[in-house]
């Protein structure tokens, strides 16, 4: 082998090594990008779940058995069924028996999806304005509208997820 030989296979053997490492660093990249993905798919069905699940309930305590015709006539943020800390659930609500939408404030939840990461589902629940759907009422103010706000979180993600849904008050007669 002469020396112009063994300098294109010096070459060759570089060229080889760089494609090398250049695939197992994009395989790698994409790995994570893959996995970043499939938490965000999660953090996604989660916060939606947990706005399926609300919205499937009465819109209030009081509505749960009866039609309300007066805001007046709903629960009070302040009152003792909202709790201390304008908690909407009931002395006998007990997840997964909410009853209704006010039962998921401050109500947080923790998924575990194995391979992936522990996801944790926060919500709020707060009056708001009709005309202003980013404007939260003060406790003692009630409308037909309220919004909950969900929050999803993860141990191994930087990531959080916000998610607002508004829930409003009708009924046929």
């Amino acid at each position: 082998m002469n020396t112009g030989q063994t300098m294109m296979t010096i070459g060759a053997m570089v060229l080889l090594g760089y494609t090398v490492l250049t695939t197992n660093r994009s395989s790698l990249t994409h790995g994570i990008i893959l996995q970043q993905t499939e938490i965000g798919v999660y953090m996604i069905s989660l916060a939606i779940s947990r706005v399926e699940e609300a919205s499937g309930k009465a819109f209030d305590q009081k509505t749960v058995s009866d039609i309300v015709t007066s805001s007046a006539l709903l629960t009070d943020a302040a009152s003792a069924l909202w709790g201390t800390d304008w908690k909407g659930t009931d002395t006998v609500d007990v997840y997964p028996d909410f009853d209704d939408f006010d039962d998921y404030h401050n109500f947080a939840k923790t998924d575990t999806i194995p391979g992936v990461d522990a996801l944790t589902v926060n919500s709020t629940v707060r009056y708001i304005d009709a005309d202003d759907p980013e404007d939260i009422l003060p406790p003692g103010t009630k409308t037909f509208h309220k919004r909950m706000d969900v929050t999803v979180t993860g141990i191994s993600t930087s990531d959080t997820l916000r998610m607002s849904y508004i829930f409003s008050y009708w009924a046929f007669r």
